[in-house]
């Protein structure tokens, strides 16, 4: 009986150190753990309660932002798209490259760490703010970016007044100012355009041009390639034709939306033909509004033909005075007698050329992003556009108005 005790005992012992040992092992594997998980946490910590801690240099992340529905974009517009990363701000030879773009969200930790989110005009038509589904911090900045003319990317949700920081638009009033073209002087120091560009007053003339201008014969060109701007400029190419009658003058329309077809149906041909015949050549803009001036201006001032301008910008932003005939500035008989006479009286249609001495112009890239890069590279303020509808549309009722129309009309037909 004793034994048996004694045996019992001896195995009680046993159990009871192997549960110890047991114990005194977990307990350090547990410590271990939480030894090497510590810097981790604390440093997840400390991350978590900076909020946006970015120095100067830092790399500048930008969120292009998508609706994740397809958007009704006004005529079928298209929106470019550009490269991610940050190769794009290398390969146009920036100023600044410390930017970087996506297109993805989940880039970092969350969308309140983009230094900027961009929304594209053409994506927000009937888009509510609720929608956007973004966290944002005061230091971010929002900014509204298109090329496209207020009448065909308005904003019509009041939800946009007092939401965007910055503005990205060919107007040049805009804190990002993105032109359909620049303009540099004689040594290829951009000039312009700008609201407050100084053109030399005096500027060199020469009669070089002289045998350049022996193969004009014909008066007026006009090059169509959007067939809208056919009705809509119907009734002043309409009475601008009949005026040139009278003087046994033509208005002759060119492209794929005439009768007459641009040699080997290239739009460049059409202007190489039209410099050597022509002697003035239409600039008929689609849209009426602040600033919108589109590159065709460019097409005709690298040619050797008068762009007659008709737009609602002030062209003296644009070109030079006396390179050109604004067609709102005259009646129907004046712009007739002026076309008239410029015709018979070449050595003064060679002083509409004298700029040439003076100035050059270039077509910009539309995915040019320098000017973004350095914007957000600056000491800029946070302020919001309060009434920002009415900054880029005084008339946006009215064009919102007409979209909803349109929109209804082609969802029932």
């Amino acid at each position: 009986m004793y034994k048996y005790q004694v045996k019992e005992m001896t195995f009680v012992n046993t159990f009871r150190k192997i549960v110890w040992k047991f114990i005194l092992f977990s307990t350090l594997v547990i410590c271990l753990l939480i030894i090497s998980l510590l810097p981790q946490f604390l440093k997840a910590k400390s991350f978590s309660s900076i909020t946006n801690t970015r120095y100067p240099t830092d790399l500048k992340y930008i969120f292009i932002w998508k609706p994740t529905q397809k958007p009704n974009r006004y005529g079928g517009m298209k929106v470019l798209k550009y490269e991610a990363g940050q190769k794009i701000f290398i390969k146009q030879k920036c100023e600044y490259i410390n930017c970087y773009i996506t297109y993805n969200k989940s880039l970092l930790r969350g969308t309140e760490h983009f230094d900027a989110v961009v929304f594209e005009g053409e994506d927000l038509l009937n888009v509510h703010r609720k929608n956007i589904n973004l966290t944002r911090v005061p230091s971010q900045k929002y900014i509204f970016r298109t090329l496209e003319s207020a009448g065909k990317a308005p904003i019509c949700n009041d939800d946009f007044d007092d939401f965007f920081n910055l503005t990205w638009t060919h107007r040049l009033d805009s804190d990002i100012v993105n032109p359909y073209f620049d303009i540099y002087s004689a040594n290829n120091t951009k000039v312009g355009p700008t609201k407050e560009i100084q053109w030399i007053k005096k500027m060199k003339h020469d009669n070089k041009l002289t045998k350049r201008f022996k193969t004009k014969d014909r008066a007026v060109a006009w090059i169509l390639t959007n067939c809208k701007n056919k009705n809509r400029h119907q009734d002043f190419v309409k009475e601008l034709r009949n005026e040139l009658k009278g003087y046994n003058y033509s208005l002759d329309t060119y492209g794929p939306c005439s009768n007459n077809k641009c040699p080997q149906g290239k739009t460049l041909k059409c202007y190489k033909m039209i410099e050597k015949r022509y002697f003035f050549l239409l600039i008929l803009e689609e849209m009426f509004e602040e600033d919108y001036v589109t590159d065709e201006v460019v097409k005709s001032m690298n040619h050797f033909t008068i762009p007659v301008v008709l737009g609602g910008a002030d062209y003296n932003r644009f070109l030079p005075p006396g390179s050109y005939i604004n067609a709102l500035t005259f009646d129907m008989k004046k712009l007739g007698a002026i076309i008239d006479y410029l015709i018979k009286n070449r050595n003064m249609y060679e002083y509409f050329f004298d700029w040439k001495n003076h100035y050059h112009y270039t077509r910009r890239s539309r995915t040019n992003v320098c000017d973004l890069c350095a914007k957000l590279n600056s000491n800029s303020s946070n302020n919001s556009y309060k009434n920002f509808r009415k900054w880029w549309n005084p008339d946006y009722r009215d064009s919102c108005q007409r979209m909803s129309l349109l929109s209804l009309f082609e969802k029932y037909v």
